[in-house]
C-alpha cells in the first residue's frame, strides 16, 4: 500500500442521503480504519456528476487520513437515496466509474445498507425516516421489495411532517380548523411577522421549509398543543402501515423478523416512535424493534466485502 497502514488493500462503504454523506474504510476483515463525512449524495437532487464528486471527497478525506489512496481501494459498496430505479443503478454506477477505485463496485439503494448494518438475520425491514423515506425489506427466501420512494401512495419522512403542519396553520387562517403552537413556532423560526407575510414568503420562494423545521412539530406536541399531537400520531400510523405494507408483501406478517429503524426522525423518539411501535406491534406481533446505533456505511463495507468473497470478522 502507498500508506502507512500496513495492509495491502482496504474496501470502501459509503451512505449518501439527501442531507450528509458518511464513508467508512475498513480492512479485508472489516475492521474499521478511517471514516469521514461529505455533503448530500442523492443524485436526484444534484445529478450523479456531482454527486460522484461530493462522494470522491468523502473517499479521499477517509484515506488521506489513513495515509491511503483511491488505488489502495480493493472493493466499494454505495448505499445511495434516490437510487430507485434500475436505471439510475446503472446512471450512478457510470458516474461513479470515474472515481477511478478498482475492484468490484455494488450500488444500491440507502435502505439495503441501512438493513444490512442493523440487523443480526439475514431477513428483516428497515424503516428509514429522515429528509425522505424509504421502507424495504427481505424475506427468509431472499426476495426483497421496497417502497418507492418518489412521495406517492406513503409519506415523504420529515418533509411530510412539515407540510402537514403547514396545512394546519393554513387551515385555522382559514377558520377550518383549531389554534396551534405551530403557527407561533413557524413564525418565529422563518422570522415571518403574521401568516399571511409567512405563506407569500413560502409561494414566492423568499423562505426556505424543509425537513429541518420537523423538531418544531415535536416541540410543540410536547407543549402539549392538541393539533401537533394529531398531527404526530397520523405521520407515525402512515409510516407503520408501509412497515406493515411491506412485511405483507413478503409474507412476514406472522414470521419473527428485526424491523431496523435508521434516519433523524427515528432518531428524535418522543410520541412518533411510541405511535409507531404501538401500530407495528398491532399487526406484525413478533417483529421486533432494532434501533440503528452504527452508520448504515458499514452494511455498504459488509457488502464490498462479500463482492470479494469475504465476510466480517465478529468481534
Amino acid at each position: 500500500m502507498a500508506g502507512s497502514t500496513g495492509m495491502s488493500s482496504v474496501v470502501v462503504g459509503v451512505d449518501g442521503g439527501g442531507t450528509k454523506t458518511d464513508v467508512v474504510v475498513a480492512a479485508l476483515d472489516g475492521t474499521v480504519l478511517a471514516t469521514a463525512q461529505a455533503g448530500g449524495a442523492n443524485p436526484e437532487g444534484l445529478g450523479a456528476g456531482r454527486m460522484a464528486e461530493v462522494i470522491a471527497q468523502g473517499i479521499d478525506d477517509a484515506l488521506r487520513s489513513m495515509g491511503a489512496e483511491r488505488s489502495d481501494v480493493a472493493a466499494a459498496a454505495f448505499g445511495l437515496a434516490g437510487v430507485d430505479w434500475d436505471s439510475d443503478v446503472e446512471m450512478v454506477d457510470d458516474a461513479l466509474a470515474t472515481l477511478g477505485l478498482s475492484g468490484p463496485r455494488t450500488v444500491v439503494n440507502d435502505s439495503q445498507v441501512a438493513l444490512r448494518a442493523g440487523c443480526t438475520q439475514a431477513w428483516g425491514i428497515v424503516s428509514s425516516i429522515g429528509t425522505g423515506t424509504v421502507t424495504a425489506g427481505v424475506n427468509r427466501q431472499g426476495r426483497w421489495f421496497r417502497t418507492m420512494a418518489v412521495g406517492w401512495g406513503e409519506p415523504s419522512g420529515s418533509w411530510s411532517m412539515v407540510a402537514d403542519s403547514l396545512h394546519a396553520i393554513a387551515a385555522h387562517h382559514h377558520g377550518t380548523a383549531p389554534a396551534t403552537l405551530l403557527t407561533e413556532l413557524f413564525l418565529e423560526a422563518l422570522d415571518h411577522p403574521d401568516v399571511l407575510a409567512m405563506f407569500e414568503a413560502i409561494t414566492r420562494g423568499r423562505s426556505r421549509v424543509g425537513g429541518h423545521l420537523a423538531p418544531l412539530l415535536d416541540e410543540a406536541a410536547a407543549r402539549g398543543d392538541a393539533v401537533a399531537n394529531d398531527v404526530l400520531t397520523s405521520i407515525a400510523g402512515q409510516h407503520a402501515a408501509m412497515v406493515i405494507g411491506v412485511a405483507d408483501q413478503l409474507d412476514l406478517i406472522d414470521d419473527h423478523f428485526e424491523l431496523v429503524t435508521s434516519g433523524g426522525v427515528h432518531r428524535s423518539g418522543g410520541l412518533f416512535e411510541v405511535v409507531f411501535a404501538e401500530r407495528v406491534a398491532a399487526v406484525c406481533a413478533a417483529a421486533t424493534i432494532v434501533p440503528l446505533r452504527v452508520s448504515p456505511a458499514m452494511g455498504a463495507v459488509s457488502m464490498a466485502l462479500e463482492s470479494l468473497g469475504r465476510s466480517m470478522v465478529a468481534s
